[in-house]
């Protein structure tokens, strides 16, 4: 008999605006399922939405995938349904997918501590959460959970799951305890039917850039407007996401029309995720000087779009250079920011076309390497 995984996360498949969790989720329960049952409870909207998905049952346990899911309405969870709800599950393990999440993180740890529910082991995804970055933002608050998190021992016995040695790092920065950290690459898409292909061409002296991801200050929209400010050529770029932080997004607009008159920018809106590799496969490069990704689904969907990266080090992908897919850069180096998106700009399409196919390849071979799934599911079954 499988043994059962209890995941809780603020947002999950139909959802495409709550980042790169959902994709994690998803590939990690396709990848898994053959070992485990997956249950699933999760908020019944998108971020900044204000009405429930269409098509589903909220509050009743659905078969989605892999998984059976339980869409619940955050903003009037009742803690004694969802008691009730992880009440009818005799799980093995629970399985959470944020730090600071009060809902679907703190609520349910705590309801374990306090033997409410089935006290079982605990494995505990920050997602990034605990990236400097990401710490800055709005920092005075997550400070003072952190504090009184530690002075109350709430996550005595809760193991940590990183997705990359930079990520263990910063756990156990943040933590400062003898945090038990397990490491294992989150999994990416089956990417064994695709074939390389590239609907656009490039000629020299122009660039079409895109950026696909929330509009939010860890993403770092507002540094990419601007390091566009001083390149040379005809540059076309495309912004797709939510708009999560209204005013960080009034911030970039005003970035935007100091911009000269060479710079064309777009925002096209939220990207369904069915739609992200044609998009990409439309554009030459990805650019994202981010503030910090535990994994970041986007850029190897970016990879297998055939679209080279222009990315800050901020992120698992690094040594970009030396595998010729682009570039990974530091985000106080905006000279350097500059000058390999003008390296981009001045290409033909034979110089562009090798980078594209390296992207691509490099996605694909990624893709086909079991050993993150084997290490996904050795970490699953020594907690169990």
């Amino acid at each position: 008999m499988k043994k059962k995984i209890l995941i809780f996360t603020a947002y999950y498949s139909p959802a495409v605006k709550g980042g790169g969790p959902i994709q994690s989720i998803r590939n990690l329960t396709d990848n898994l399922s053959d070992y485990f049952e997956f249950y699933i409870i999760t908020g019944d909207r998108d971020l900044g939405d204000d009405s429930p998905f269409e098509n589903i049952s909220p509050n009743r346990w659905t078969i989605a995938g892999n998984s059976k899911v339980l869409y619940v309405n955050k903003k009037r969870l009742e803690l004694g349904k969802l008691i009730d709800a992880v009440k009818q599950i005799d799980f093995d393990l629970i399985y959470l997918n944020s730090y600071f999440s009060f809902k679907f993180s703190i609520l349910p740890l705590l309801l374990t501590k306090c033997k409410i529910v089935a006290s079982k082991p605990v494995l505990l995804a920050p997602r990034g959460e605990f990236s400097q970055g990401a710490l800055n933002l709005k920092k005075g608050k997550k400070r003072v959970y952190i504090y009184f998190a530690k002075l109350l021992r709430i996550y005595k016995k809760v193991y940590w799951h990183a997705t990359a040695r930079e990520e263990e790092s910063d756990i156990k920065r943040t933590i400062k305890t003898n945090a038990i950290v397990k490491v294992a690459s989150n999994l990416t898409a089956d990417y064994s039917e695709i074939q390389y292909s590239k609907s656009i061409k490039k000629l020299e002296g122009h660039l079409k850039i895109v950026f696909v991801s929330r509009i939010h200050p860890k993403k770092n929209l507002l540094q990419a407007i601007k390091i566009l400010k001083n390149i040379n050529g005809n540059i076309e770029f495309n912004i797709y996401g939510p708009i999560e932080d209204s005013n960080y997004w009034e911030k970039c607009n005003y970035a935007i029309l100091d911009l000269p008159a060479n710079i064309s920018i777009q925002y096209k809106g939220v990207i369904n995720h069915e739609n992200i590799i044609e998009t990409f496969n439309k554009h030459h490069i990805f650019l994202f000087p981010t503030l910090g990704e535990n994994f970041g689904h986007v850029i190897s969907e970016a990879l297998i779009g055939g679209c080279p990266l222009i990315i800050s080090d901020q992120t698992p992908w690094r040594a970009l250079e030396e595998n010729g897919i682009g570039f990974d850069i530091d985000l106080r180096n905006i000279e350097k920011f500059t000058r390999k998106i003008q390296f981009f700009v001045d290409m033909n399409n034979i110089e562009f076309e090798v980078y594209s196919k390296n992207a691509f390849n490099y996605a694909k071979n990624y893709s086909k390497n079991s050993d993150s799934s084997i290490k996904m599911r050795k970490i699953f079954e020594d907690l169990l």
